[in-house]
């Protein structure tokens, strides 16, 4: 009878001879053996579980979207703002939609020179606003200045009704409000400097929650 190679075998037979190999070792054999001739499988079916799970976090990701975003310049803010994110999202959103959030970015760290502004924090800057995704600016005067000089800011009389400009002294024209020291501002503890101003970008998309925020902060407490 001519010798059978393991080549010659069908994969049932090398599946089975594969069975006898194993039970014939220890516990420390076997893994060694599974790690030395399976693990080309093993790395596959753990990228393949990797893939799904990035998958699936970015299918769950995209589910979420702004109600109000809030860049913050030259922040000292060190701390988590999640509880502040999640309090104004309460203020603000639907109890029943788990996908509306409100973001705040403290990372924008101009300087307080803008002729020697940072590089990398203006290309930012200038990519959100372009992309719509920042609604309102809170800043140190010489950043608002700079950035109403070149119309990046709404009238605020075309946001607020004609009663709120007159409560917050606004007139035809006016882009800022300083927000300095207004006592739900300064609980945010989120800048140090004076004077400290609010501005709306003229492309923002969430203006209804901007315009609350504005009243929110207005507030009495």
């Amino acid at each position: 009878m001519a010798k059978r190679y393991e080549s010659d075998r069908t994969r049932k037979e090398k599946m089975e001879l594969e069975r006898q190999k194993l039970s014939e070792m220890k516990v420390r054999g076997k893994l060694e053996y599974i790690w030395t001739y399976y693990k080309p499988v093993i790395f596959g079916i753990i990228g393949v579980i990797a893939l799904i799970f990035i998958i699936r976090n970015q299918i769950e990701n995209a589910k979420y979207y702004d109600i109000l975003s809030i860049g913050v310049a030259n922040s000292t803010n060190v701390e988590s703002l999640d509880p502040l994110e999640e309090e104004l999202q309460q203020q603000f959103g639907d109890s029943e939609d788990q996908y509306q959030r409100v973001g705040i970015d403290t990372s924008y760290s101009f300087g307080f020179d803008m002729s020697n502004a940072d590089y990398n924090t203006v290309m930012k800057f200038v990519a959100i606003v372009a992309a719509q995704d920042m609604d309102i600016l809170i800043c140190n005067q010489e950043v608002y200045e700079h950035y109403d000089d070149q119309e990046y800011f709404m009238d605020l009389t075309e946001l607020l009704s004609e009663e709120e400009c007159q409560k917050y002294s606004l007139s035809e024209g006016d882009t800022a409000i300083e927000i300095t020291n207004l006592p739900r501002y300064q609980e945010m503890n989120l800048t140090s400097y004076e004077p400290v101003y609010l501005a709306v970008l003229v492309n923002a998309q969430n203006l209804d929650t901007a315009k609350a925020f504005i009243n929110y902060l207005e507030e009495d407490n």
